[in-house]
């Protein structure tokens, strides 16, 4: 017979609630969670907007960028987005799969969502993909990220500015 036990954990202003029971794990306990926030923010700041890279037009292979996370690791994920800034005539000719750390499974992305900003450098345009439901509520969020972008379409080439991943979890 299988008896299920639930907790209420507060982190912060938020509230979470955790399940356990039936080959389940234990409730975690409060005093060690932290909600928190992981970004790839040097990446951003680090690349000046008139150095980005050429996404070259109908290739095979397309562009890979890494983001190397060495200072935040969450224990569950409540919420996960990508930015992009991007110079493209029609980005839905690109294709975007991302690689999580200690992963061999590059993961498709769905199309990224127009955000109708100018980067913050001025110089293309603001994208957002949600990733979530891409890499799921328990991924490894501390190592190497690999994002990849090809245009699929041939005719229009572009240029990826800058781009950041940006984690909310509990630490």
């Amino acid at each position: 017979m299988c008896q299920f036990r639930f907790g209420i954990v507060f982190v912060t202003l938020a509230g979470s609630l955790f399940l356990a029971g039936c080959g389940g794990s234990e409730v975690q306990d409060s005093r060690f969670l932290v909600d928190t926030t992981c970004d790839s923010t040097n990446l951003w700041a680090g690349r000046p907007a008139l150095s980005g890279l050429q996404i070259p037009d109908n290739p095979t292979s397309g562009i890979t960028v890494t983001w190397d996370n060495q200072n935040c690791s969450l224990t569950s994920v409540s919420s996960a987005k990508l930015e992009i800034c991007m110079n493209h005539t029609n980005p839905l000719d690109l294709e975007w799969s991302i690689t999580p750390p200690n992963s061999t499974r590059t993961l498709a992305l769905p199309l990224a969502t127009p955000l109708g900003a100018s980067c913050d450098s001025g110089q293309g345009q603001l994208h957002s993909i949600h990733l979530l439901s891409t890499i799921g509520f328990n991924p490894v969020t501390q190592g190497r990220w690999a994002l990849q972008v090809k245009d699929r379409v041939l005719g229009n080439a572009g240029t990826l500015i800058q781009w950041r991943v940006i984690l909310q979890g509990l630490q």
